[in-house]
């Protein structure tokens, strides 16, 4: 028998060195990850018997409210799942969570994130049924101003009433600027929150022509035209 000399030669199927480093690597389960890793799916909440109640709206800013996210657990599925796929839009902001409540206010880009498609994501992922908007949200612009327009009207028509026809609020708040002016000016140094005198008189002088325009300008007419009569009534007689 004769004694192997130097070293024994690599076999052609047992690779060495970096090559057999990234074949013992290639080798390793590619299901098998670390607990904690981005790989590892987070659990998936259960179906909820409850809307995902939209409180509040206006470009750029959400409040939202549902049972399931009062006092969450800091391992609470459906309020990881809410937030974490809030986060993943592009054009999110911020998350700010009420726990006592369970109301949450999302900030996010109105010009690259649709507030719609945020909700449903949102209810979605947190295994809610849907979105339910409130009565107040779904107001649009339109109703308000008619909403709000009806109301002045009756109060002025109050006020009409009382002042026995002679006046509205038409005249009654410039009024009220004057007299606000006045008290300014008599305080001077001393009236607090009260506008500058010359403010508030300005602010009077231009309701009161704001809100009277169609007076004005007849008034204005009719100064004109009479003008135009006086000094063509002139031409004549001078001609005489």
């Amino acid at each position: 028998m004769h004694r192997a000399a130097g070293r024994r030669k690599s076999l052609p199927d047992e690779p060495s060195g970096p090559d057999a480093e990234r074949a013992s690597l290639s080798h390793i389960d590619p299901e098998t990850t670390r607990p904690g890793s981005r790989s590892e799916s987070p659990q998936q909440p259960q179906r909820i018997d409850e809307s995902l109640r939209l409180l509040h709206h206006h470009p750029g800013y959400l409040r939202i409210q549902a049972d399931a996210f009062i006092q969450p657990d800091d391992d609470s599925p459906v309020m990881i799942a809410a937030q974490a796929v809030a986060e993943a839009v592009p054009g999110f902001r911020s998350w700010s969570l009420r726990p006592k409540t369970g109301s949450v206010v999302v900030e996010y880009d109105p010009g690259t994130l649709d507030a719609d498609d945020l909700l449903n994501r949102i209810a979605k992922s947190a295994g809610l049924r849907g979105v339910e908007k409130s009565i107040s949200s779904t107001k649009n612009r339109q109703e308000l101003v008619s909403t709000f327009l009806d109301t002045v009207q009756g109060v002025n028509q109050v006020v009409s009433e009382l002042t026995g026809n002679k006046a509205d609020l038409r005249e009654l708040v410039p009024l009220a600027l004057v007299a606000t002016s006045i008290v300014s000016f008599v305080v001077n140094d001393d009236r607090g929150r009260l506008p500058h005198w010359s403010s508030a008189l300005y602010r009077s002088y231009r309701v009161f022509m704001q809100w009277h325009r169609r007076e004005v300008r007849t008034r204005e007419s009719a100064g004109r035209q009479a003008e135009e009569s006086g000094g063509s009534s002139d031409k004549s007689r001078n001609r005489r």
